[in-house]
């Protein structure tokens, strides 16, 4: 379990920050995903990954108190999180390891970004333009739908039925 997907967890558009902040003004975003565990009443470890000091003392503060959010707050953060849903990106926390089992050698989780930009924005010249700037071998196109990488996916991303939709979604 990646309690912060890698980070993707940490980091809040502007509506949403704001939001959590009105609700709890003292608590950082990437304690909103704590306190959500804590809530849980079947969780009874979590792991964090941390990058550097500045994080590790974060996570020492958080969970030096027990803090669960109240029902009310649960609700309006299981909300948030429906509507970041409903964007329609898919949830790729660029662990990497579909890469190493991809006959192909695509850069997966970079064109699993690029699609989540095309999705979430409506289309748009940025997707396309970009995967037009990758080597001809590494574009969604020539995914071979093989699976491989999508049994070694911690999100459970269909990889090959992204791979497909978007070939078709730029064009390339």
């Amino acid at each position: 379990m990646e309690p912060l997907r890698g980070g993707k967890l940490a980091k809040a558009d502007e509506h949403m920050a704001k939001e959590l902040s009105a609700m709890r003004p003292e608590e950082t975003v990437p304690a909103w995903a704590f306190r959500f565990l804590q809530t849980i009443p079947g969780v009874t470890m979590v792991l964090s990954g941390m990058s550097d000091m500045e994080q590790l003392k974060e996570n020492i503060a958080i969970w030096q108190e027990d803090k669960p959010l109240s029902k009310e707050e649960f609700d309006r953060l299981t909300e948030l999180a429906d509507e970041e849903t409903r964007k329609g990106g898919l949830p790729c926390t660029s662990c990497h390891y579909c890469t190493s089992h991809c006959p192909q050698k695509l850069p997966i989780p970079e064109l699993i970004a690029l699609y989540n930009e095309h999705k979430i924005t409506g289309g748009g010249f940025l997707a396309p333009m970009a995967v037009g700037s990758m080597p001809e071998k590494e574009r969604p196109a020539n995914c071979v739908g093989c699976h491989s990488c999508e049994q070694v996916c911690p999100q459970q991303i269909k990889i090959s039925d992204m791979m497909r939709d978007f070939s078709s979604m730029i064009g390339m």
